[in-house]
């Protein structure tokens, strides 16, 4: 098999493993590995350590390039603040409390109890699918 197909492979691989990991480096040196590889394989060039270096150099540029727009793009998206506020949530069992319209599981302060129904503050502090809340002051 020509060098070049390996490196096309060698590609490939770094593709799938970055499928694995999700932190787009292994991505940007899988497509220059492919692209390099491809073009020494239609080209019949059999040096590898050149056809590495040039896929490395691609990858490289590919990561540089594509980096800061995807950055960018990442600084406009909306942040989700669905738990970063306190607000009104309604007990619906003895473990789930309803808040913006999904259940979580919840922590009682102190073994609090509560019945079901009963309007209560959920606190934003969260992890999970739990949230801590505490008994509505009455007006």
């Amino acid at each position: 098999m020509a060098v070049g197909a390996w490196v096309l492979i060698a590609g490939a691989i770094l593709i799938a493993l970055e499928l694995a990991t999700g932190g787009f480096f292994l991505l940007w040196y899988g497509i220059g590995l492919m692209i390099s590889g491809a073009a020494g394989w239609a080209l019949g060039f059999d040096e590898a350590a050149w056809q590495i270096a040039i896929g490395l150099a691609i990858g490289l540029a590919l990561m540089v390039v594509f980096r800061k727009r995807l950055v960018r793009r990442r600084k406009n998206e909306p942040k989700d603040e669905f738990l970063l506020e306190e607000g009104e949530g309604t007990i619906k069992s003895e473990t789930l409390v309803e808040f913006r319209g999904t259940l979580w599981q919840y922590d009682a302060p102190n073994g609090a109890e509560f019945a079901a129904g009963e309007r209560v503050i959920v606190r934003p502090a969260a992890s999970g699918l739990r949230v801590t809340i505490a008994k509505k002051a009455r007006a």
